[in-house]
């Protein structure tokens, strides 16, 4: 290793430490301080001092010469007061010498080279041929003595402003935190390393790296201390830089592990928050606080003739405010999307066509910042472009982007190393979003498949005289699909006094095949109903079909019948396998007797056949039939028995005077967020007015209506029926005008959007508010009429009647309008 070409150097603690006084001509020098067995020892020095120390070297040949080396040359200069930067000599052995200012004196340091790391103080890796101060303890102070040139060169302080000063001022920061560390290093017994931000003279900042080593006299007592002093801001730099990106890989695989082999990952689905939004969030804050200024999510929804893009997570002061914003646009090649590539785009460089993906991602990051501040928008000529990177899956096609990763760089720029981290960021994304698309795809087609068995929810015709109201809900998290399923099988048209049919259910179970069991449960109880009347018949019909079909699920079901006899009475029959009770409340004012009809009761359906018995009540006008399964009243906090009471009790005090109200009030009871899947049948035999067709009677009912309606165009009638009859139970003139919004609202929603569409109704204090959801995110619009009259005036005409707008949400857009009801409540 050449002496003019200093390496970085694990080096060990000084095995010598020796100030060479030359003598004139001689070019010999005197031993000040040796290590003895292990033992860091002042033994001597000039005059008197080295007759103390017999027996020990007295000039540096001598102590090449007992200590076993071979003549080099580096000791002759050593010798000779010159300058040695740092020099590795046989043995692994460090020797650095420089000459002492305004003294003539040399001081040297010998240290080992470590291989490993030692027993004792262990090994710093510092730069080649550091600066060396030798301090001594005079009068309770340590006070330089000695610094040798390297010092100077490190700090950039000239000599005479340390030597004979405190040893804490070899160091300039005045930071209290640093000098304390420093002065509890200067006074240990033992080597201690420290490394604190100071100031060269000229006013740099820099890392100095400094080591305090003990010197003992020969009582044992520490007398000097040398220190050594080494500048390791760019080694610490890389150090640190190589650092950051594993911490950074490290949080990303804790986070995006935690999701893929857990339930977060498992929980994507339209109208529920995406818990797979969530853990981009924390990827994005992960990259945003340790390795660029900002990261930003962009989801890629497949829509009806169209993709939708979806910022879905930002962190960074400047993109936290975009989160939510969207694009749709036609389905059209896209250069961005488009390209097969899973590395890092400079987004100045990709295509910014009018409409384009680049070109909207260009104009969000160009927006201010939505603090007001008057820093330049990333990709500014200031500073560097934003650079995005699609998310591919592993097992997807190449052509298939789940989404985009941008990423706004320090104005410093982004090495190499960081854009490999960050392409492996948007690749633990793109597993992330691969998995939640896989399961939310399978859920949605178990959902699917559940709600297209279900009836609709908003008119039941072919029931003579029943007010019927239906719901069901999926658990609280969207995260399983259950077997829960409810029915209504309408008496034949031409079949008078025959029994119309109630079905409520649940299949063991919480996945596909849940669902798929369900569906064909539910075609046995139809086809079986089909042929027969009594409701245990029915059932034993049914576990003889289950048996043949070999339906691998076991299920609870209660099936009822209800029927207007002869002489204008009204029957009820039923029977359960295994299923929760029914609940017959009798009369129509609040407080009469609730009855637990829990005779009946035979063994789960796919447990084989056997004998199951039918029980029958009389019905009264104004009697109520309550169906449910256990999503109701059960929860981890309530046990099913207790909310089977809350149920009863809520029921025997229900207000309502039609079966909706009813049903509102039963949910409002027991929670509207079921943890389970929830299935609901509420059937009320009316009063005698009511069949007459008179006004129905104005009742305290809960102000609140909801309704689940398929995208399909035969849900405007039912959901304009539904509006009418809740507008009339509750007394309200304004039923004419809520029936145009409504047919409006749900017109848009089956013409222009996609998926489910929820109907709402709430009876403010002074207004009715009305709101459509569905899962298309384009808000409606108020636009010119078309000349050949083909349209335009829906929007117009809502917007005449009422105050109306728009709200956005996980699954898509809820729109609402609030009508005034004034003078009209009756």
């Amino acid at each position: 290793m050449s002496a003019s070409s200093p390496q970085a150097l694990a080096l060990g603690d000084p095995a010598a430490v020796l100030l060479l006084a030359r003598r004139e001509g001689a070019g010999t020098a005197e031993v000040l301080a040796v290590d003895t067995a292990g033992r860091r020892l002042v033994v001597g020095g000039t005059g008197d001092g080295a007759a103390s120390g017999a027996g020990l070297p007295r000039t540096l040949e001598d102590f090449r010469r007992r200590a076993g080396w071979p003549r080099h040359a580096v000791w002759d200069r050593a010798a000779a007061g010159e300058l040695v930067p740092g020099h590795l000599l046989p043995g692994d052995l460090w020797c650095a010498a420089g000459p002492v200012p305004d003294r003539d004196e040399v001081l040297l340091v010998l240290a080992p080279v470590e291989r490993a790391h030692g027993p004792g103080g262990g090994t710093s890796v510092v730069a080649a041929a550091p600066g060396s101060a030798l301090s001594a303890h005079r009068g309770g102070r340590l006070v330089v003595d000695v610094v040798d040139g390297a010092w100077t060169r490190t700090t950039g302080v000239p000599a005479s402003a340390v030597v004979h000063h405190p040893a804490r001022e070899l160091v300039r920061t005045r930071e209290e935190r640093a000098l304390d560390d420093l002065e509890a290093a200067l006074h240990s017994p033992h080597p201690v390393a420290v490394t604190l931000l100071d100031q060269r003279a000229d006013g740099s900042d820099f890392l100095h790296h400094v080591r305090a080593v003990p010197l003992l006299d020969r009582s044992g007592a520490v007398c000097h201390v040398l220190t050594r002093h080494s500048d390791v801001t760019r080694r610490t730099a890389v150090d640190r830089g190589v650092g950051t990106r594993l911490d950074v890989l490290t949080r990303l695989d804790a986070v995006v592990g935690a999701a893929v082999d857990g339930p977060r990952a498992a929980v994507d689905v339209p109208g529920a928050p995406s818990d797979a939004d969530g853990v981009l969030q924390d990827v994005a804050r992960v990259l945003g606080d340790q390795l660029v200024e900002g990261a930003m999510f962009v989801r890629l929804h497949e829509r009806p003739g169209g993709v939708e893009l979806v910022v879905a997570a930002a962190h960074g002061r400047r993109l936290h405010a975009l989160q939510g914003r969207h694009l749709s646009r036609p389905r059209r090649p896209d250069p961005l999307l488009d390209a097969c590539t899973r590395e890092l785009t400079d987004l100045a460089d990709a295509p910014h066509d009018p409409g384009s993906v680049a070109a909207w991602l260009h104009d969000l990051c160009a927006e201010p910042p939505s603090d007001g501040s008057s820093d330049p928008a990333p990709g500014a000529p200031s500073g560097p472009a934003p650079l995005v990177v699609p998310l591919r899956g592993q097992r997807r096609s190449q052509q298939d982007v789940l989404g985009l990763l941008l990423v706004c760089p320090h104005p410093s720029g982004i090495g190499p190393q960081d854009r490999t981290v960050v392409v492996g960021a948007a690749a633990r994304a793109a597993l992330l979003l691969e998995n939640a698309r896989l399961h939310a795809r399978e859920h949605a087609l178990a959902e699917t498949l559940q709600r297209s068995m279900l009836p609709d929810s908003a008119e039941f015709t072919g029931i003579d005289g029943l007010d019927v109201w239906t719901f069901y809900a999926p658990n609280a998290d969207h995260s399983q699909v259950g077997g829960d399923w409810y029915d209504v099988l309408p008496a034949p048209a031409d079949g008078g006094g025959a029994a119309a049919g109630l079905v409520v259910g649940d299949v063991v179970g919480h996945d596909v095949e849940a669902a798929a069991a369900m569906g064909q449960i539910r075609s046995v109880v139809r086809s079986a109903a089909h042929d027969l009347d009594d409701p245990g018949s029915v059932l034993m019909r049914v576990d003889q079909l289950a048996g043949g079909l070999g339906i691998g699920r076991m299920a609870s079901l209660v099936y009822a019948t209800v029927q207007r006899l002869d002489d204008g009475g009204w029957e009820m029959a039923w029977s359960s396998a295994g299923h929760l009770p029914p609940l017959l409340r009798r009369g129509s004012a609040p407080g009469h007797r609730v009855e637990v009809l829990s005779e009946a009761t035979g063994t789960l359906v796919g447990l084989g056949e056997r004998p199951r018995p039918t029980r029958e009540r009389a019905l009264s006008p104004g009697d109520v039939l309550v169906l449910y399964t256990d999503g109701l009243i059960e929860t981890r906090s309530r046990p099913m028995r207790d909310g089977l009471e809350v149920l009863v009790e809520v029921l025997a005090r229900s207000s309502a005077r039609d079966a909706a109200g009813i049903g509102e009030e039963l949910l409002a009871g027991l929670g509207d967020t079921p943890e389970d899947d929830t299935a609901i049948v509420v059937v009320r035999v009316p009063e005698e007015s009511e069949l007459d067709e008179a006004p129905l009677p104005v009742a305290d009912t809960p102000r609140r209506r909801r309704w689940q309606l398929p995208s399909e165009p035969s849900s405007i009638g039912k959901a304009r029926h539904a509006t009418l009859r809740a507008c009339a139970v509750w007394g309200l003139d304004c039923g004419p005008r809520a029936e145009i919004v409504v047919s409006e609202l749900v017109a848009n929603a089956v013409l222009h959007g996609w998926g489910t569409i929820g109907l709402r109704l709430f009876d403010l204090e002074g207004e009715l508010r009305i709101e459509v959801e569905d899962d298309s995110p384009e808000a409606p619009q108020v636009v010119d009429a078309r000349p050949d009259g083909g349209g335009g005036h829906g929007m117009r005409l809502v917007a005449s009647l009422g105050r109306w707008g728009s709200t956005p949400t996980r699954r898509g857009k809820i729109v609402w309008v609030e009508i005034s009801t004034g003078e009209d409540r009756a």
